[in-house]
């Protein structure tokens, strides 16, 4: 059973992907959690913000860790096919509403400490990184899997953006295909 402190930061991150980041309210997460708001400014003192960095670190880390699982244990293809699958799955199993919290948080318009921006850049510095390494390990020069690492996750975000204003998923497969296409012509030396 999730904590309180869970639920709410879940709540939270499925209203974020919904409304945006702006468009959520403490008294919108207390509801969907359902809690009272005197316990999440127990849990979040440092109000809305606060709440920001906690989403983006819980839902960062957990996506994060399934990408860099999949980049350490299977060739590239794989792991690209991999990466876009879940991003698939979130969708179908979020009824078609396509989003990112965390695109949602690095897109508040108040982030005066820079706070949401770093807790967001982190979980994209990761996932980067992870897709990165694949490519280098399979024989990818760096310069190369560097590139190809920042296309294939602004890639994916930006399917997701456009998987909503369309409301389907075919922008996200013509990006899967189109990504797929572009790892096949990568040159390669030996796997290092």
């Amino acid at each position: 059973m999730a904590s309180t402190r869970d639920r709410m930061v879940y709540a939270a991150a499925g209203l974020f992907r919904d409304r945006g980041y702006d468009g959520t309210g403490f008294r919108d997460v207390v509801e969907a959690a359902g809690t009272t708001p005197g316990v999440i400014y127990h849990h979040f003192p440092g109000g809305k913000a606060e709440l920001g960095v906690a989403v983006a670190g819980a839902v960062g880390d957990r996506i994060a860790a399934l990408v860099e699982g999949l980049c350490a244990e299977h060739a590239p293809r794989v792991a690209i096919e991999g990466l876009l699958r879940i991003v698939e799955q979130n969708m179908v199993n979020g009824d078609l509403r396509p989003g990112c919290p965390i695109v949602a948080i690095s897109l508040a318009a108040e982030d005066p400490d820079g706070a949401l921006r770093a807790a967001s850049d982190s979980f994209f510095t990761r996932t980067r990184a992870a897709v990165e390494k694949c490519l280098v390990r399979d024989g990818v020069g760096r310069r190369d899997a560097r590139s190809f690492a920042a296309l294939a996750v602004a890639a994916c975000e930006g399917a997701v953006i456009m998987c909503r204003a369309g409301q389907g998923v075919e922008p996200l497969r013509t990006s899967r295909q189109a990504l797929l296409d572009q790892l096949d012509r990568l040159p390669r030396t030996e796997p290092s």
